[in-house]
């Protein structure tokens, strides 16, 4: 059974998680590069971290679903004796493993920069919101079966979050999901949130 969880692990290593992390260190770069973060202030450093690095989260976790939409790699894959629930977990552990060592190494790298960053703080907001983004790409794959649409739903919630009026925000703060910039304390409902839009694609039979 080791030997076939290890067989399965570097499986998904070459058919998800290389693919998933190549596109977010592309982003990281590009990141750097267009946002001038050396010196950055704590407001600045919120949007990098928030409005921009949670996308993160998208392009790790909703491809998890994806090599599956591929017949030759669903048909390898239910060959197999262990469970494909059982293999979507692996992938999801190594997204979410993937997710953290970004999210901290990210703002580690605007602190050593110069930035005005309480470590602890941004990492719990920073990570939730990637995560809570994530989580509707997940969902959204799983159930429709298609990368695109997990895609449309994560970046379209995303967008409407940009452009929420103040007048909302005032009288509902816990949808906002920028917390960094604006102060809010709903943060662990948003990790509440992640982890119901996590739990309930497991449900799903194929």
């Amino acid at each position: 059974m080791f030997r076939l969880y290890l067989e399965i692990y570097k499986k998904n290593i070459k058919i998800f998680l290389l693919p998933a992390v190549f596109s977010v260190i592309f982003l990281t770069v590009v990141l750097f590069f267009i946002t001038d973060p050396i010196n950055c202030t704590a407001a600045y450093a919120a949007r990098i971290c928030q409005e921009y690095f949670t996308w993160v989260g998208i392009f790790l976790l909703a491809p998890v679903f994806m090599p599956e939409q591929r017949d030759n790699i669903k048909e390898t894959i239910l060959s197999k004796t262990m469970p494909t629930q059982t293999m979507y977990l692996i992938r999801l552990i190594q997204a979410l493993a993937a997710l953290v060592l970004f999210t901290a190494g990210l703002i580690l790298s605007l602190s050593l920069l110069g930035g005005e960053i309480e470590f602890k703080r941004y990492f719990v907001h920073t990570f939730a919101i990637a995560l809570l983004l994530g989580g509707l790409g997940f969902m959204g794959t799983r159930f429709s079966g298609n990368i695109g649409v997990g895609y449309i739903i994560a970046f379209g919630f995303y967008i409407i979050q940009m452009f929420l009026p103040d007048e909302i925000i005032e009288i509902v703060p816990y949808i906002y999901i920028f917390t960094l910039k604006n102060e809010t304390s709903g943060i662990f409902l948003f990790y509440i949130y992640s982890f119901i839009l996590i739990i309930i694609p497991f449900f799903k039979k194929h």
